[in-house]
């Protein structure tokens, strides 16, 4: 189960995973479902993301996403015809409601995913993996990207550099070189759909540009634009992360005013955040990866055929391809790479990839309950 900084909603996949006689992994996925949080629920949830709350409210929020994953786990069981006592784990992510990476080598981060390990599996009677990044932050690095274990694994060439990019609340990807004796490099690029769907709430009342038409119809505005391209983030070298703490509504409003543009038609806002979004996972990959690779690219941006043309236009040496030719689907990707994630702990073994976190060195991820 995988809800992420987008708050869009809870996706679930049931997968079974296997090694072959070679040692390779293998996996099959049997069901799958995306769900979407009621305006209540993502209002909810937007709070402790936004304002200061007390102790209380964040106690009150690590049962209410509890008891919302058995929910949906619940009602993903009984529509998709599974029996729960047929499942092995359930390995979920929680809610991130902070993430402050190490700012130095002398620096560790901490991070917080809201969700009860110990309460999801009573409520929903199986054995649950969870908080996957604080084993890595303890270790010196930045608890994430967690994904490029499954990545590494599953979407490696021996034909062309590969790039999997994720782009959901925030942005990420995942360099893996044709070259095995190169290391997997992987990194957080910057915001994702994190400013476009902020924009479109302040202007337009919406939860995000559904199908990019908002965006299509502006035009980029010169001085946002530029005050966009030097958030310092973006040309900072790996390994790094980020989220809410750093891309939210106070940056926002902030680039607004300095841009002077609030008084400009809110197309043109989302249409120059769009492409400003699109440029910067661009932009990470000419600087730390390589431009002519073969790219996968998932979660809700991959949606956005406006953002999606920007970034095929940014890239126009790349090869494109789907997550379809690979066997899911590019919204589902995450959760899978969590389900993958809680395999490898069963197993014992680990799941960072200390080139890319920054970690001393490679752990088994999560907590189990029972």
């Amino acid at each position: 189960m995988m809800s992420g900084t987008s708050l869009d909603g809870i996706d679930i996949c049931l997968t079974e995973f296997s090694i072959d006689e070679e040692g390779k992994h293998l996996f099959s996925i049997k069901e799958q479902a995306v769900y979407s949080y009621t305006l209540e629920e993502k209002d909810f949830l937007t709070r402790f993301l936004q304002d200061t709350i007390s102790i209380e409210d964040v106690s009150h929020a690590n049962y209410e996403i509890t008891r919302l994953h058995a929910e949906y786990l619940q009602r993903f069981l009984t529509e998709k015809g599974v029996d729960s006592q047929e499942c092995d784990l359930l390995s979920v992510h929680g809610q991130t409601v902070w993430h402050s990476p190490p700012r130095d080598g002398h620096d560790i981060g901490h991070t917080l995913q809201l969700l009860s390990i110990p309460g999801l599996a009573a409520m929903t009677n199986l054995k649950t993996i969870g908080d996957f990044r604080t084993a890595d932050m303890a270790l010196g690095g930045q608890g994430a990207p967690l994904v490029p274990i499954f990545d590494s694994e599953f979407l490696y060439s021996q034909d062309q550099d590969t790039i999997a990019i994720n782009i959901g609340g925030m942005a990420n990807l995942t360099f893996i070189p044709r070259d095995r004796n190169q290391q997997i490099m992987a990194f957080d690029t910057g915001p994702g759909n994190i400013l476009i769907d902020l924009a479109m709430k302040r202007f337009f009342g919406k939860q995000f540009d559904e199908n990019g038409v908002f965006a299509q119809e502006g035009i980029i505005l010169e001085r946002l634009w530029k005050n966009l391209c030097e958030l310092e983030f973006i040309t900072q070298k790996p390994p790094k992360s980020t989220g809410r703490e750093m891309f939210n509504s106070a940056l926002l409003q902030d680039i607004l005013e300095v841009s002077f543009v609030n008084t400009f038609p809110g197309e043109d806002i989302v249409r120059t955040i769009t492409d400003f979004t699109a440029w910067s996972i661009a932009e990470n990959i000419r600087l730390f990866g390589n431009p002519i690779s073969r790219i996968l690219v998932t979660g809700g941006g991959a949606n956005n055929p406006t953002l999606m043309a920007r970034l095929h236009k940014e890239l126009p040496k790349a090869v494109f391809f789907t997550s379809q030719e690979l066997g899911f689907d590019a919204d589902i990707k995450e959760a899978l790479c969590f389900a993958y994630l809680g395999w490898r702990s069963l197993g014992g073994l680990s799941g960072n990839i200390p080139s890319v976190t920054g970690a001393k060195r490679a752990v088994v991820l999560g907590c189990v309950s029972p």
